[in-house]
């Protein structure tokens, strides 16, 4: 039976909270995330994530595993070395096109699905998602579809807070208006315990780090595209004129500090797909 934890419909709560964190300015785009594949290649390859051993916790050699809007696969390829097979489902021909060039680069036993979730896909062991449901306007479609798909475990991998949240100081002081904060870690747990599903989260220590950005064109562009402004001289002026009014510097050599990340947190339950996996 579902749970309304404080007697909140969860559900009208997320739809609430995504319309009112949509903003102007935001061009539509058959690949919204074309501009910011390189960045998250880079920061992927050059930093590891701890949250990695969080999400392979109980998968086996044997078991098929399926990432979710896998991005440029930074949890794709090390879950790869644990278990038989990862299906990879990502819709962004620019974020999959550096998916497949890494999957390459290590000989990763990763199957590449350019589809949008939900789509269909026979059975596996365990679905997870990472940082990923920030931005779906429908999240029951999306967290059923992968609880029908999992035929023991779902994992979702969010922030206890929205990533975007810690530039709203700055997109306050660009755009004059302010931005409303996204459904993060705890409304999905609540909104799974509406749904019915018998949910857990568990905070994984360590994950907080310092927000920076370089002074560089790569780093402002980066925001540029993140503020639902042009990458061009001008706008990484204007950026750049706001970042320093509110995270002064000691010096123009080094990164703005622009708060510090919220934990992130892992949410997982049972998931309740029968029949043979894929690879079975």
């Amino acid at each position: 039976m579902g749970v309304r934890a404080g007697g909140v419909d969860w559900i009208d709560q997320w739809r609430e909270m995504m319309r009112t964190a949509e903003t102007h300015g935001e061009v539509e785009s058959a690949d919204p995330w074309q501009h910011r594949a390189l960045h998250f290649d880079r920061v992927g390859r050059q930093s590891a994530d701890i949250a990695v051993d969080q999400l392979r916790a109980g998968v086996l050699p044997t078991d098929v595993v399926a990432d979710i809007g896998a991005g440029t696969g930074r949890h794709a390829v090390p879950m790869a070395r644990h278990c038989r097979e990862v299906v990879a489902v990502e819709p962004s021909p620019s974020m999959r096109a550096r998916l497949q060039a890494r999957v390459d680069e290590d000989g990763a036993r990763v199957t590449v699905i350019a589809e949008s979730w939900p789509c269909e896909m026979p059975p596996v062991d365990l679905v997870y998602s990472s940082h990923v449901l920030y931005v779906v306007a429908d999240p029951v479609a999306f967290l059923e579809h992968m609880t029908r798909s999992a035929r023991r475990t779902c994992k979702l991998l969010l922030g206890l807070r929205a990533p975007a949240d810690r530039l709203a100081p700055l997109w306050r002081e660009v755009h004059g208006v302010a931005r409303s904060p996204r459904p993060a870690a705890l409304e999905a747990l609540a909104l799974l315990h509406q749904l019915g599903y018998a949910a857990n989260l568990r905070i994984i220590e360590g994950t907080e780090r310092p927000i920076t950005f370089m002074p560089d064109d790569d780093d402002l562009d980066e925001l540029c595209h993140r503020l639902h402004l042009q990458p061009i001289e001008a706008e990484r002026k204007r950026v750049q004129t706001a970042l320093d009014k509110l995270f002064p510097r000691v010096s123009h050599t080094v990164p703005w500090v622009l708060g510090i990340s919220a934990s992130n947190a892992i949410i997982e339950w049972p998931g309740t797909a029968r029949g043979q996996s894929l690879a079975a």
